[in-house]
């Protein structure tokens, strides 16, 4: 759906950067949300709001990492497709290692989720 999407969008600022945007906001307001849970509410009320939004988050990173590839098979040419995607995903691990040691600065980095999700 989001490929069909972005693929079909006639916006002035291109095909994929509207996708891209609007994944970028809901993956912001949904971890926000995810994270902002245990402070919204109280007992397993929280669990019960942070899992589908755990849910959600994971879809709208896929929202966001879909119009990024075809970006890439967009500008990229034939012989750079393979290289450009390994490159892509390159960024992506070191995203997520970076995400991950930033967790590491607390001892019990949950009780700072909030925090650090204002601070991204």
């Amino acid at each position: 759906l989001v490929g069909a999407t972005s693929d079909s969008c006639t916006s002035k600022y291109g095909r994929r950067r509207p996708v891209i945007l609007a994944g970028l906001v809901s993956t912001w307001i949904a971890g926000m949300l995810f994270s902002g849970a245990e402070h919204m509410f109280s007992g397993s009320t929280s669990l019960f709001f942070a899992a589908p939004m755990y849910w959600v988050m994971d879809v709208t990173i896929n929202i966001l990492q879909t119009p990024h590839r075809a970006l890439v098979a967009d500008l990229a040419s034939e012989e750079q497709q393979v290289p450009m995607q390994v490159v892509f995903v390159f960024f992506m691990a070191v995203g997520n290692f970076l995400g991950f040691s930033i967790m590491q600065i607390y001892d019990v980095p949950v009780e700072h989720m909030l925090e650090l999700m204002f601070g991204i």
